[in-house]
């Protein structure tokens, strides 16, 4: 063997030593991000990686993905599954309906099976899983995991595409009722792309800190007993949500900061008296019916979709609020604010399809 490559060799088995020796819990952080079915394909790398997933701090589920691999195998499989059913070696028809559910009990049992401890997790689920209970019942494992972050998505996608033949009249119902621990037990929720309900309960233990709501329908009495329940939260990011009436109050006295972005109100009322930050971002409402009671309020930032301001976009007699807009309502709160300053930042931004 020549020099040279005996050299070579001694430096690959350098660097494959140095991944190999390196500790589990730094080999758990590295895969962490990676999504479900990624994390999966390092467990056959060697014994060692079998069951190192089980201690990530963080598990991140795609059900979509999950199941295109399920029907991606069940197609490869196909050819052998017609041949042992014809010779009445075995009787194979796997229908779509339990492709779903295998999907459904692998993020189930992976959670389950998690040592941890399990720090965040994230997951985008099909419809069928808000029908079948299987998203409440995540969100029950999770708070049994004690995990401190979380954010659920209803996954919005047409099965025709994306890998997904329609095989199956699906039922896409997102409303889902939420045990109020959901929203007292996690420090960390985001949910998007639901109709929920939820009874408000005491809870003197509740931790939720940061809460943002993404696409979501909630009735505007249920979103404010939510508020009044949580007295830990102090960050609120809303969405393009929906609060099925013309008002919405946002009163908490413990919030610190909010981001309004997309939403369509006729009348909006925050009242926070630690209020510091506010974000406003391409918000349609009646201009003298966005009312800020907000004594230490010390940002306010403003931002517009171009598209939006130049076609002037009125939406039930409400319309879109301009910089000026803001500035004018803050205006009160200029003069109420004594020996402070109050930073406004005023943006116009450039939207893209």
């Amino acid at each position: 063997m020549a020099e040279g490559e005996g050299t070579q060799i001694r430096v690959m088995e350098e660097e494959e030593d140095l991944i190999s020796n390196l500790p589990d819990a730094l080999l758990a952080n590295i895969i962490s991000p990676l999504p479900y079915m990624e994390v999966v394909r390092t467990s056959v790398l060697s014994k060692r990686w079998e069951s190192l997933w089980k201690h990530t701090p963080s598990l991140n589920f795609d059900q979509r993905q999950m199941l295109k691999s399920l029907i991606k195998e069940n197609n490869q499989n196909s050819r052998l599954n017609f041949y042992l059913a014809v010779t009445g070696q075995r009787k194979v028809d796997l229908e779509s309906d339990e492709l779903f559910a295998e999907a459904a009990m692998m993020i189930t049992s992976n959670i389950d099976n998690h040592i941890g401890p399990l720090k965040s997790c994230s997951i985008r689920h099909l419809p069928e899983s808000c029908v079948s209970g299987d998203v409440v019942g995540w969100m029950r494992n999770l708070l049994e995991k004690r995990v401190m972050k979380v954010s659920i998505e209803r996954d919005s996608c047409d099965y025709r595409y994306g890998g997904i033949p329609d095989m199956i009249e699906r039922n896409a119902a997102s409303t889902i009722d939420l045990p109020f621990e959901v929203f007292s037990s996690f420090k960390v929720l985001e949910l998007k792309n639901y109709h929920f309900l939820t009874t408000p309960s005491l809870n003197p233990q509740q931790i939720l800190n940061t809460l943002t709501l993404n696409k979501v329908h909630i009735i505007s009495n249920t979103f404010h007993d939510i508020l009044s329940h949580c007295s830990s939260l102090e960050n609120l990011i809303l969405e393009k949500c929906d609060f099925l009436t013309d008002e919405v109050k946002i009163v908490s006295p413990s919030l610190k900061y909010i981001k309004i972005c997309d939403v369509n109100e006729r009348r909006i009322l925050i009242s926070a008296f630690n209020m510091e930050v506010i974000e406003f971002d391409s918000v349609i409402c009646n201009h003298e019916d966005l009312i800020l009671e907000t004594p230490k309020l010390r940002v306010l930032r403003a931002y517009n979709n171009v598209q939006m301001l130049r076609q002037k976009v009125y939406i039930d007699g409400c319309k879109l609020l301009t910089t000026r807009d803001i500035i004018e309502i803050c205006g009160g709160i200029l003069v109420s604010v004594s020996s402070s300053i109050l930073h406004l930042e005023a943006k116009q931004c450039q939207f893209f399809d």
